[in-house]
């Protein structure tokens, strides 16, 4: 099944978004073009960016010129080489706006590709004058566009066969039939003297010089000249095609852009030249802004670098109709930064109930579908799947629910459901960067993780690697603390768990991580990553004594804040019995003294009624925990707190829900 989230923040709030993007508005009974962010929608992966931008695709068909790539898929091309790709699409034929041109651009392309005398300017000179006037028509653009574009039309689906002039009339025929004009690419050369700046520049020139630019791409200044003479030439194609062209009065909407996985390397370099090309025009006077929408799709690092005053972040509250978010300095962001949301309880209660199974309590399913995946969409439609298949006695049991394989597999190793959420989170991860990936997860914070990258003997790849891949990975770009998104929280949840299965003998074991975890937060003061750490490490003793001391120290409230902290601490091991029975047995094998019991049952219970992975089954471990909290507040110096009795309280409450 497949988990949709509508809410105001949704899917359906984005696309209202961009079509606001793609206004033109009129202005002296004349359309003019609107200067719009890019709209970038963040989301870790499975949360839907994908099919929020297949779903643009559906709705943009026929209507407007747009183009899509993932430059996941498309790592090793260049600017240039997108330039191309998007301008083959844009000019596919569409109702009432006929077929876009990029003459500028075509120039500049096919003079990156001759063959000039550079020893010779002047020959240089006369050899692309005599190939502008040699190439000539529709056709001779189209041509150019799809040889300049490489592999990055195949990626993008588009009908265009390998390579070679004569294969290409074949792929460009459709394209060609109905062109409304013969186009002479020479006259377009004029636009490389002055390039909308009032600059008096020999064109010609500049062509020989962009030439030799492309011809040295080990030089980053030459190809970053490269881009932005090319970019700058696409835009101008654009304005010139929605302000002047034959049907620029029936051109109402932008032209789009989607573009997916942008936090390539390739990814931010193609957006961060837009902005700049869009940013200079704009410092030089010149109101004329580009029709062109754009919206990326981002896992969090793409707006990483950007300052706050050229972004504004849409939320719910500024998400008007007709009134684009505003920079904090109240001025118009370059960017617009679109988070999307996980699901909330409600809504895998929703997605539980349409399951409309004949056995089980909905309630305790969705509790268990929501703590175990924290609402991440594409984990929860993978649970759920899994739960319409199962028997209905087992059909709430997160380790059941975890280890069940796909029906009909009959794979030595099948892959069971906790390996394809994995696989979900880690989509484009190497093998490579698992092992420290596994070993970083232990981390309850970002700060912690960087402690970790730190120490050589632990990470495979090193603190630069970690920095580099692993960081983005396992914490959102926002998130120091890491528990903003069900995503990466969630994955950390379950790299944790092939953590607990690693031979204890090496240094990044289990035991090993989180006792270096636990002496750096020592030496840092920290008492309750010391105290997490340490539970986690199996210190039960030593943690319910630290507690018992911190009881008469601590204000109430701060000292059950602590408590909180520090029992949600991950497990190394599995349940293997009744989950109050397991809270006695931990309580016996931490030695307490008889005064501390109830403390050490109190902690105990809080500890594995956190942990997402425990069984269903908790109707008495809240029962016990609320009693607990009865005599742990008697335990107080001051006396019978309020923090507690209300702690008390909800927790009865919560046994019923678990009835």
């Amino acid at each position: 099944m497949v988990v949709r989230s509508d809410r105001v923040y949704g899917r359906k709030s984005v696309i209202k978004l961009v079509r606001e993007l793609m206004a033109r508005e009129e202005m002296g009974g004349a359309l003019r073009n609107q200067r719009f962010p890019i709209l970038v929608v963040e989301g870790f992966r499975g949360t839907g960016k994908t099919a929020l931008l297949s779903e643009l695709d559906e709705l943009l068909d026929q209507r407007v010129p747009y183009a899509r790539l993932d430059f996941e898929a498309n790592r090793h091309a260049s600017v240039p080489q997108v330039l191309s790709a998007l301008a083959f699409e844009l000019s596919r034929k569409c109702p009432r706006y006929g077929v876009l041109q990029f003459p500028r651009f075509s120039v500049g392309q096919l003079v990156m590709g001759l063959e000039l005398d550079l020893t010779d300017h002047a020959q240089a000179c006369r050899q692309v004058v005599a190939a502008l006037e040699r190439q000539r028509g529709v056709d001779t653009i189209r041509d150019v566009l799809v040889k300049t574009a490489g592999e990055v039309l195949k990626t993008a689906g588009a009908p265009v066969e390998p390579p070679g002039r004569y294969v290409f009339e074949r792929s460009l025929r459709w394209l060609t039939a109905w062109a409304p004009e013969r186009i002479v690419l020479g006259s377009f050369q004029n636009w490389y003297g002055h390039r909308d700046l009032g600059l008096t520049n020999n064109s010609v020139d500049v062509l020989v010089d962009l030439n030799r630019w492309a011809g040295n791409t080990e030089d980053e200044n030459d190809r970053q000249r490269v881009d932005d003479l090319l970019w700058a030439a696409f835009l101008a194609d654009l304005r010139a095609e929605f302000d002047r062209g034959r049907r620029a009065d029936e051109r109402s909407l932008n032209c789009v852009v989607l573009l997916d996985n942008a936090d390539t390397v390739l990814g931010r370099r193609f957006l961060d030249e837009l902005v700049r090309a869009r940013r200079q025009r704009v410092a030089g006077g010149q109101d004329d802004a580009d029709p062109l929408t754009v919206v990326a799709t981002t896992r969090g690092a793409l707006l990483a670098d950007v300052p706050s005053a050229d972004r504004a972040l849409v939320t719910p509250d500024n998400a008007r109709p007709g009134q684009l978010p505003r920079t904090p300095d109240r001025s118009r962001p370059w960017w617009l930064q679109y988070r999307l949301p996980d699901l909330t309880e409600d809504e895998v209660g929703r997605a539980v109930a349409a399951l409309d199974l004949d056995r089980g309590n909905n309630q305790r399913m969705t509790r268990v579908v929501f703590q175990l995946t924290g609402g991440h969409p594409a984990s929860t439609s993978l649970v759920l799947d899994a739960i319409a298949k199962r028997p209905p006695e087992n059909r709430t049991e997160p380790e059941a629910i975890l280890s069940q394989a796909p029906s009909g597999d009959g794979s030595q190793h099948p892959q069971t459901l906790e390996d394809q959420i994995l696989g979900r989170l880690l989509v484009g991860v190497s093998d490579a960067a698992l092992p420290d990936l596994v070993t970083c997860a232990a981390a309850r914070d970002r700060r912690h993780a960087l402690t970790l990258a730190g120490q050589d003997d632990l990470l495979v790849g090193g603190q630069a690697n970690y920095m580099e891949v692993l960081d983005p990975i396992l914490w959102r770009s926002d998130d120091a603390a890491g528990d903003g998104a069900a995503g990466p929280a969630l994955l950390r949840r379950l790299l944790r768990r092939r953590l607990a299965r690693r031979d204890p003998a090496v240094s990044a074991s289990w035991a090993g991580v989180y006792a270096r975890l636990r002496n750096a937060c020592r030496a840092e003061g920290d008492e309750a990553g010391e105290l997490y750490y340490a539970l986690a490490h199996g210190e039960l003793g030593f943690v319910i004594r630290r507690l018992h001391q911190r009881l008469a120290e601590l204000e109430s409230t701060a000292w059950f804040e602590l408590v909180e902290s520090v029992t949600a601490a991950p497990h190394q091991h599995r349940r293997r019995e009744a989950l109050i029975d397991e809270v006695r047995t931990l309580v016996r094998s931490a030695d307490l003294e008889q005064q501390l019991a109830s403390l050490g049952q109190f902690v105990a219970a809080l500890w594995i009624a956190a942990d997402p992975f425990s069984d269903s089954d908790r109707r008495n471990l809240h029962l016990q925990i609320a009693a607990d909290c009865t005599d742990v507040a008697r335990l107080s110096p001051g006396g019978p707190s309020a923090v507690l009795l209300q702690a008390a309280r909800r927790h009865q409450r919560q046994a019923e829900w678990w009835d």
